[in-house]
């Protein structure tokens, strides 16, 4: 009987040591599975953050070259042809002082006076227009300008010219309209640029900007082709008197012998050529 509760005894320690080993072993299996759940977690996150870093790297990387590209890409916002708010940094700076060609204005009746002239002269820029840059250089070659008059006027804004006081010469570059030209420099003070009507309608006409806020047209598709470097005080002088009188339809059709009887004040070109 003694033997037999002593071997009771036993058998309940031996149990209860084996419970208390066996709860220790599930414990450290637990904080063994919860530091693997962890670090797998803390790997999975760090994966994560460089898979995202990479996207961030990369998206980065690409909007860079969507901006570049855009700072290389212009064009009209009207008229159903695409432009760029931004006009090219590079076109910004006027910094090419050897680009295209110069091109010599002798403009007479300056402020409305017989026998008062001044000179102007004009660098075409090729980078900013190149159709239009030969279309000017193209008719100053033709002696087209020559007495051909300021007709619309607007002081601080704009001198407008380049219909000729020939109606036959004036009908053949009518019909020779060409494209559009993207935007490729801003409508800043003493720049000049081909009047238009519409999409790929430029021909003759032409007007210098005289106003410094004249940014607004280049939205509209109006191309700069060069800028006065010579003589802007000249420009300031041309005949501003009649403003928007003279109609240019009559202009069209009966050229200076519509102009001269009726606005004999009126600031013309006396001669144009290219000085290079």
């Amino acid at each position: 009987i003694t033997f037999m509760i002593i071997f009771s005894i036993l058998l309940i320690i031996a149990y209860q040591y084996s419970n208390t080993l066996l709860s220790s072993a599930l414990n450290d299996a637990k904080k063994l599975r919860s530091t693997n759940i962890v670090a797998s977690k803390n790997n999975a996150n760090n994966v994560d953050k460089q898979d995202k870093e990479k996207d961030i790297v990369t998206a980065s990387e690409e909007i860079s070259e969507i901006q570049a590209e855009d700072k290389e890409s212009f064009g009209r916002l009207t008229d159903n042809i695409a432009v760029t708010d931004q006009i090219p940094e590079t076109q910004t700076k006027d910094n090419k002082d050897t680009e295209g060609r110069l091109i010599e204005f002798t403009i007479g009746k300056l402020n409305g006076e017989d026998g008062d002239e001044g000179r102007v002269v004009i660098q075409t820029r090729p980078s900013w227009a190149p159709l239009g840059v030969k279309r000017f250089e193209d008719l100053t070659v033709e002696s087209f300008w020559e007495n051909c008059h300021f007709f619309r006027v607007l002081p601080k804004f704009m001198v407008q010219f380049g219909i000729n006081g020939d109606p036959q010469t004036q009908q053949k570059w009518r019909a020779q309209s060409m494209k559009d030209d993207p935007v490729g420099f801003s409508n800043e003070r003493g720049t000049v640029t081909f009047a238009t009507s519409g999409p790929n309608t430029r021909t003759t006409q032409m007007f210098i900007n005289t106003g410094d806020n004249n940014s607004f047209l280049d939205k509209q598709g109006f191309s700069p082709v060069g800028k006065v470097i010579e003589g802007m005080e000249v420009v300031d002088r041309i005949y501003a008197g009649y403003r928007e009188e003279p109609q240019q339809g009559q202009i069209q059709k009966k050229g200076n012998e519509y102009l001269n009887p009726n606005f004999p004040k009126l600031s013309f070109i006396v001669q144009a050529k290219i000085l290079d």
